[in-house]
C-alpha cells in the first residue's frame, strides 16, 4: 500500500470532492463526484454511495479504481489508484449511514461505502 501526502489530504479536505473512476468487467468507464471521499487512514480514503448506481455494480465486477483530486488555486492535482472493498453492514458502514442521514436527511440513504486500499499515488500538474 502506498501512503497518502498530507498534500492530498489537504486538498480532500478543502475542496470537498474527488473523481471516483472505475470501469465494468468489459472496461467500460465511469467517472462520478464524491464529495463524501475521506481518507480513513493514512493508506485508506473512503467515500459513501447514495445514488451512483454505475459506480456500485462497476465495483462488484472490477475493483479496480481511480481517484482524482484537484486544488484548482494551485492548478495542482493529484491521482490515487487502489483496490476497492464494498461496505453494505458493520460498524463503518453503520456509522458512516447513520451520519448522513442526521446531516443530510434530504439525500437517499447509503447503499454502502467504499474503502480504497491506496496503492499508486501520481502528482498532476495543469499545463492550461
Amino acid at each position: 500500500m502506498a501512503q497518502i501526502p498530507e498534500e492530498v489530504k489537504k486538498i480532500i479536505k478543502e475542496q470537498r470532492v474527488g473523481f471516483i473512476a472505475t470501469a465494468d468487467k468489459n472496461g467500460s468507464p465511469n467517472v462520478s463526484p464524491k464529495g463524501s471521499l475521506r481518507p480513513l487512514d493514512d493508506e485508506t480514503l473512503m467515500f459513501v454511495v447514495v445514488n451512483s448506481p454505475h459506480t456500485r455494480d462497476n465495483l462488484k465486477e472490477n475493483s479496480l479504481v481511480s481517484v482524482a483530486v484537484f486544488d484548482s488555486q494551485a492548478r495542482k492535482g493529484f491521482q490515487l489508484k487502489g483496490k476497492a472493498e464494498i461496505l453494505e453492514s458493520g460498524p463503518l458502514f453503520e456509522q458512516t449511514a447513520q451520519g448522513l442521514s442526521k446531516f443530510f436527511p434530504q439525500l437517499p440513504p447509503a447503499q454502502c461505502v467504499v474503502k480504497i486500499a491506496v496503492e499508486e499515488v501520481f502528482e498532476q500538474l495543469s499545463g492550461m
